[in-house]
């Protein structure tokens, strides 16, 4: 029993850490936060889910960064799924 709030912590120290281990794609640093970014064709994602559900503003900026720095395009169109961490873009390599 003295172990468990130790293992418990550990646990739980597990979901704020960065996912980049877990989900495919490149870990790509922007602004200070990190993300999973996908490309397929001219489609890209970028998935952040350490930094949670505050300070939007600076993440959806930096899922833009994040994605341009992967994929090397311009992008055409961004958006955020509702209520979670993950950008869907849609990329000009014009």
């Amino acid at each position: 029993m003295r172990g468990l709030p130790l293992i418990a912590a550990l646990a739980l120290g597990g979901c704020a850490g960065a996912v980049a281990g877990f989900m495919p794609g490149q870990t790509v640093r922007a602004g200070g936060d990190s993300f999973t970014v996908t490309i397929d064709g001219n489609h890209a994602v970028a998935r952040n889910f350490a930094t949670g559900v505050r300070n939007q503003d600076r993440l959806h900026a930096n899922a833009q960064e994040a994605i341009h720095l992967a994929s090397g395009c311009a992008i055409a169109s961004f958006a955020q799924e509702p209520g979670v961490n993950t950008y869907r873009a849609r990329l000009d390599c014009a």
